[in-house]
């Protein structure tokens, strides 16, 4: 090898090992940096509470109940005040709607534990079609010590201020109204119970 030719192989040999340094650094950097942390699982939305039971709303002073007109299942004329001297249970429900449905047992039970001359549960179906619907409907279910009451008109809606069904509205033996309850209910619990009667036996 002539001595031009090895000068320049000289002067390139410490060209290529720092380029070859430059490349191992890079790669150990790479290697060395942090790395990606493993993606989080988003946390799980908190639980929806279990539904408490529908609240009842119990007036300060009585109100006037409604004088809204209803059927019997004679189709005769009715109002609440035809049965002043009585604490009422007044429900509004209706064969589609299945809360109300739900909790037409128990109505249907508060009766045949409390009805007679001082106490009486109402229920009123606001089916459009009447006690077509509504009394088949209810003696395929049973309900056995209900009697039956309609109102197709809707009419309570207003008078009431029904917001929805079902709904219930306590009238006291004075034909006042003194509370309410929207929503489902389980009318033979002894919280429920001990109410009623108490209204019952009021003067």
């Amino acid at each position: 090898m002539s001595n031009e030719a090895g000068r320049k192989v000289g002067l390139l040999a410490p060209v290529i090992v720092l380029g070859l340094i430059i490349i191992a650094l890079v790669v150990v950097a790479s290697r060395s940096g942090p790395k990606d942390e493993a993606p989080v699982a988003a946390a799980a939305p908190a639980q929806a509470p279990e539904p408490k039971g529908a609240d009842f709303v119990w007036y300060d002073a009585p109100k006037d109940a409604p004088a809204t007109v209803f059927k019997d299942g004679a189709e005769a004329d009715k109002t609440l005040a035809d049965f002043k001297g009585k604490a009422l249970v007044v429900n509004f429900w209706a064969t589609w709607c299945a809360p109300c449905v739900k909790e037409m047992p128990t109505l249907d039970a508060l009766q045949a534990q409390m009805g007679g001359d001082t106490f009486q549960v109402l229920t009123i179906s606001q089916d459009r079609d009447g006690a077509k619907v509504a009394q088949p409907f209810m003696e395929k279910n049973g309900w056995k010590n209900l009697a039956l009451y309609t109102e197709a008109q809707a009419r309570f809606q207003r008078d009431a201020s029904i917001r929805g069904l079902p709904t219930t509205i306590i009238i006291d033996k004075a034909g006042k109204e003194v509370g309410r309850v929207e929503g489902e209910v389980n009318w033979t619990s002894a919280e429920v119970l001990e109410k009623l009667r108490s209204l019952a036996s009021a003067p």
